[in-house]
Formats: structure tokens, C-alpha cells, sequence
């Protein structure tokens, strides 16, 4: 039932994580290229534009949150793992799991919370921009109450693995099958 649940996570969870790195790439092009727009302008026609930086760390801040599905998703975050990787094959591994996506998740609902009044004060407009900053301050919200689905999917997945843990024979037992067989 848990493998069950954790797919039909992962079913929605997937395609939406993908779409967010792809259009993520997109920002990274165009805040690459609002850069170079921006190096040119200011050093060889000496005619620096004012709007660039700030779209710049809009893009910026947008790609940051679009990217966070896909790398709870994948593993991909900054971690230290030296010690699990010496409990990887051991139930306490799979506990060390789910105690970090139970955290994870409390840190994405708080964050959300945080982000959602954050949001409520965004009626003033940009500095350099005719856009109201509610349309930059909506994505940390968005963006994590998607990864509080990746991050439930991976906190079902783990607890079907401590269930359903199988361990590794122990070495005495493989020796006595190897020596009978």
C-alpha cells in the first residue's frame, strides 16, 4: 500500500518537479543574457541600464525556489553523509530518513508561513520595475507547498523501507549456504 502511495505521489510529483528545472533553465538563460545586455551597455556604449540588476535577482530568486521539487526529489541537496553512508543496510539508516523528512517537511510548512505573510505585504511596486513585488514574493510559498509534496512522497517511501526491511545476511550464514551448496 505505501509503494502504492508513494508512486501515485511521484505521478504528480515528477512532472511538475521537471517542468520547474526546465523552466528554471529558461531564467537562467534569460538572466544570462539581461547580464551580458547589461556589461555591454554599461562598458562599451557607456549607457548603463537601471532595470537589469533588478530583474536579474527577480530571475534569480524565481529559479532558486522553481529548482527546490527537483532536488529534494533526487537527492541532490547539499548534504553530509558521512555517517549514513556508514548505516546505509541498517533500520536505523531508514529511521535517520524519516526523522529528516519529518524535519524537512516542518521546515517547508514554517517557511510557507512565513513566505504566505511575506506575500501579504507585497502591494508596493519594484524599484526599477512597473511590477507589484506580490508576483516575486508568491514563488517561496508555491514553490514549497510543492515540495512538501516530494517531501511526503520520500517520507512514505522510507517508512516502506524500515517496514519492509530486509537485512543483509550476515557473513557466518553465507559462508554455511556456500558450503552446502
Amino acid at each position: 500500500m505505501l509503494k502504492g502511495t508513494e508512486k501515485a505521489f511521484n505521478k504528480v510529483n515528477a512532472p511538475i518537479a521537471n517542468f520547474s528545472a526546465k523552466f528554471s533553465g529558461i531564467l537562467l538563460l534569460v538572466m544570462t543574457v539581461l547580464v551580458l545586455l547589461q556589461v555591454g551597455c554599461r562598458y562599451i556604449l557607456n549607457t548603463p541600464l537601471s532595470w537589469t540588476d533588478e530583474t536579474s535577482r527577480f530571475l534569480m530568486i524565481y529559479m532558486t525556489y522553481l529548482c527546490l521539487p527537483i532536488v529534494y526529489l533526487r537527492d541532490q541537496n547539499i548534504a553530509m553523509t558521512f555517517i549514513t553512508d556508514k548505516l546505509k543496510n541498517t533500520r536505523i539508516y531508514h529511521l535517520f530518513m524519516i526523522l529528516a523528512h519529518v524535519s524537512a517537511l516542518a521546515l517547508f510548512v514554517i517557511w510557507i508561513y512565513f513566505g504566505w505573510a511575506f506575500f501579504k505585504t507585497g502591494s508596493v511596486m519594484a524599484d526599477s520595475l512597473p511590477i507589484p513585488m506580490y508576483t516575486i514574493y508568491i514563488v517561496p510559498p508555491v514553490m514549497l507547498a510543492l515540495s512538501c509534496l516530494t517531501a511526503i512522497e520520500k517520507l512514505i517511501g522510507s517508512v516502506h523501507d524500515l517496514i519492509h526491511f530486509a537485512s543483509e545476511p550476515s557473513l557466518s550464514v553465507a559462508l554455511e549456504q556456500d558450503a552446502t551448496a
